[in-house]
């Protein structure tokens, strides 16, 4: 006998799918409205790194996986193994993270003409960051807290997840912000690179989603 994953968790990934969105239309409505420039947009996406981090780390401290095989006692991870989990984690990305950002403000510099400032529209950019922080809230709820996925979650496993987001994406933008400033490509331009990345945190999400929906095999 087959069973699938509850109806229950469709609006979960609805929200997530939203929240990947918003959180990507907020350098668009900045460049729209507040006049920020493709350095801004990088060190937006710096900050938006560090965000990750921080929600990753409760992840780890709280994953408890893998459980016992069957007719197994031994499983699971203890306590001290999450916390040395986490301490190399927060060495490790923030050594990663700090490398990013050097390389995102010296561009974000040269493109901006050496002023490139999180502070020169104002609030704007700060609240931009506080709705970055909303969002990955939103998705921690959604598909961490409600669904108790901590109890199969491994340390290690949620260690590694916030690298190939940062890799793929982030990476991927600060090279194409590089090749757009290197031709003298408009402002406007960056846009495309922030809607690829939508597209590719889209792409991600949904497949997440479609391995989690996949019919078990509960005839054991």
């Amino acid at each position: 006998m087959t069973a699938t994953g509850p109806s229950s968790a469709r609006p979960a990934g609805i929200l997530a799918l939203i929240g990947i969105v918003l959180g990507n239309l907020l350098p668009v409505l900045g460049v729209l409205f507040l006049g920020w420039d493709a350095g801004m947009i990088l060190i937006l996406y710096w900050i938006e790194n560090l965000v990750v981090g921080i929600f990753t780390l409760p992840r780890i401290l709280m994953a408890s996986g893998p459980p016992p095989a069957p007719g197994s006692v031994i499983g699971g991870s203890p306590l001290p193994a999450r916390i040395g989990t986490a301490l190399f984690f927060i060495v490790h990305y923030g050594g990663f993270w700090l490398g990013h950002g050097v390389f995102a403000f010296l561009l974000a510099g040269q493109i901006s003409g050496g002023h490139a400032s999180p502070t020169d529209d104002g609030w704007g950019f700060w609240i931009a960051v506080a709705a970055l922080f909303v969002f990955q809230g939103i998705q921690f709820w959604q598909s961490w807290i409600k669904p108790r996925a901590w109890v199969h979650a491994t340390p290690g496993g949620e260690m590694f997840k916030p690298y190939g987001r940062v890799a793929v994406l982030h990476l991927t933008v600060l090279l194409g912000a590089f090749g757009l400033n290197a031709i003298g490509a408009p402002t406007w331009t960056m846009l495309l690179l922030c809607v690829g990345k939508m597209i590719i945190e889209l792409g991600g999400a949904v497949g997440l989603k479609l391995g989690d929906d996949r019919p078990v095999d509960r005839s054991t």
